[in-house]
């Protein structure tokens, strides 16, 4: 609690002594708005209680709350009182996204389902609309739409669940344009998937594997294939479980790290379901080396033996280092991946660079961790006094052989060679990637219109499919009209983004380049929107809260995703759509 507001033991002998009244000591020492002015408040109530009472208010933010007690027994502070208060904020923005998704016309979904906390199945969705700035430019925007419990999460239950919530938010899903998810076969199914389902439904629908999860399962494709990786990232997952369920073990390492003032970093659990801890766990480890050695030598226990003995060879440490240097550029093109709005025409650019790294890693082996491991490192292994095969490495003795040095070189060769492999079987066009990659180039201004004649053809027959038949002739003149605005200096057209804002705003002149601009705009490439949901699910249905019900979870997540400042909220209209609700004894 905060001291400004706490009293002392002087300041309490004067409440009970005071002759003036408990109202005269609240105006002395607490701030005015955190006390109602009504004498009669206290009637019923000890001044202790009311101290308490008021103190807790206002440390929550609530100051004003007494305006709403009626008498005694009406004072809307019960838990269904407040449960809709939180419907009509909700209820507000609600409304608000409704009105943004009637004016964008068309919309893409992004859903995905898991557990939460009391083991209850969620399906979590986000909708992308079209919105217009100041500028007249328009830009896709991301939205929290909604979150569903599922009885059964198979494809029909899902499918139905959709429907479902489309229907009671007023949405017309006869405008849904695109549609992601994370390319389980329960969505993506080619019989009775969700996506499947969804294209059945409504013609022209267009669906995208999440980029982010498709990197994420060609790293785990990678290192799963290879027999030593798999040891490797058990060994990761063992050292972290060492130190997170002993804090007698941590405590060791800490005191280890402030006597070595070297850097520290915390263990992490490698997932196969979150996206970095890969290469978090392996940086680590390495970060974290001579220390943790130490804190095994020290314990001298079992455990600590047997993790100690395969993490001291050469082989461990050249992969280890040669990890950390692989790892980092698909690290930060997760991130960019995960990036909110991204568009389809960034996903090839910005994978094509993260392989060309890759690929020169593994045939030049100039990684930055790699190189300061092999400078340490002989040349060839040499023996020591004893006749074995050791050197020493930040302190400690590392046991060497030339069959080790082969086999980690082995071993980091097939992981980048089936890494990139992966990659480019995963990112590689289907159906639908065909139509989005046309697309892409159609919009791109720095390609000629004279290689472009297959990509119309793509587009035209898609736009066959929801009913705007023989466009072909407009597109082609679109596009050069498009690359003759951009080859005369016209800075407002550079790239895929600013040449589908020119077909929309010629929309009268080229309806059908226009009406492929905006699905091209609107379709979804990744649902980290939904993995961010489910976070921020769990920080708000936590063990504590397990009980909260569907609508009250789903009306704190819209307020706490896509709520605005304090400042700028309309409170004006929720009190008045919470007054109108029911009949108001405080409103009489």
């Amino acid at each position: 609690m905060h001291s400004a507001i706490t009293p002392s033991r002087y300041q309490a002998s004067e409440l009970v002594e005071a002759e003036t009244g408990p109202e005269a000591w609240f105006a002395k020492y607490l701030p005015a708005e955190m006390f109602p002015r009504t004498a009669n408040v206290y009637s019923n109530e000890s001044l202790l209680a009311v101290v308490v009472k008021q103190i807790r208010q206002f440390a929550q933010g609530v100051s004003q709350l007494s305006d709403l007690k009626v008498d005694s027994h009406t004072t809307y502070e019960h838990n269904t009182s407040i449960g809709e208060f939180q419907d009509c904020l909700a209820d507000v923005l609600r409304e608000d996204l409704l009105v943004k998704v009637k004016q964008s016309g068309i919309f893409s979904l992004m859903f995905d389902e898991s557990m939460d906390v009391s083991v209850h199945q969620n399906l979590i969705s986000y909708i992308r609309v079209l919105e217009t700035n100041d500028f007249g430019t328009v830009e896709p925007h991301t939205y929290f739409l909604g979150i569903n419990q599922l009885n059964r999460a198979n494809s029909e239950s899902i499918f139905g669940k959709v429907l479902e919530m489309l229907g009671k938010k007023g949405i017309d899903i006869s405008n849904l344009c695109g549609v992601s998810t994370d390319g389980a076969a329960v969505m993506v199914g080619n019989k009775s998937g969700v996506v499947t389902r969804l294209k059945n439904h409504v013609p022209g629908v267009l669906a995208t594997h999440c980029i982010a999860h498709r990197l994420a399962l060609s790293c785990s494709t990678g290192a799963d294939t290879i027999p030593y990786l798999v040891k490797f990232q058990e060994i990761l997952n063992s050292i972290y479980k060492y130190f997170k369920y002993s804090p007698k073990n941590m405590s060791s390492l800490s005191a280890i790290q402030s006597i070595l003032q070297g850097q520290a970093k915390r263990f992490q659990e490698v997932f196969h379901t979150r996206w970095l801890s890969f290469e978090g766990s392996v940086d680590a480890l390495v970060t974290n080396y001579p220390s943790l050695i130490s804190v095994f030598l020290e314990e001298n226990s079992g455990k600590a033996l047997s993790l100690y003995k395969p993490i001291t060879t050469y082989k461990f440490l050249y992969v280890a280092h040669f990890l950390c240097d692989v790892l980092k550029p698909l690290a930060i093109l997760s991130k960019m991946y995960q990036k909110k709005d991204l568009q389809y025409s960034e996903v090839s650019p910005l994978l094509t660079s993260p392989i060309s790294m890759l690929e020169d890693l593994r045939d030049s082996k100039s990684g930055e961790r790699l190189q300061g491991f092999l400078k340490v490192a002989p040349a060839e292994p040499t023996l020591d006094s004893d006749g074995l095969f050791t050197f020493e490495f930040e302190g400690h003795t590392i046991r060497d052989s030339e069959k080790q040095r082969t086999e980690s070189v082995n071993v980091c060769d097939q992981f980048v060679d089936r890494m990139v492999k992966s990659l480019n079987d995963r990112f590689s066009d289907n159906a639908d990637g065909a139509i989005l990659t046309s697309m892409s180039n159609m919009f791109n201004p720095l390609l000629k219109a004279t290689g472009l004649s297959n990509d119309l053809e793509t587009i035209s027959d898609y736009l066959g499919s929801v009913g705007i038949e023989g466009s072909k002739s407009e597109l082609s003149a679109f596009v050069q009209f498009a690359r003759a605005t951009h080859d005369s200096g016209n800075r407002s057209v550079t790239d895929t983004h600013s040449c589908a804002n020119l077909a929309i705003k010629n929309k009268s002149v080229f309806p059908a380049s226009a009406e492929v601009a905006e699905r091209f705009l609107a379709l979804p490439v990744s649902t980290a929107d939904c993995e961010r949901g489910f976070s921020k699910q769990n920080l708000i249905k936590t063990s504590l809260r397990s009980k909260i019900c569907e609508d009250n979870l789903e009306n704190l997540m819209i307020l706490s995703v896509d709520g605005p400042e304090i400042s700028k909220f309309d409170y004006k209209r929720a009190f008045n759509l919470w007054g109108s609700k029911k009949q108001r004894r405080i409103l009489k």
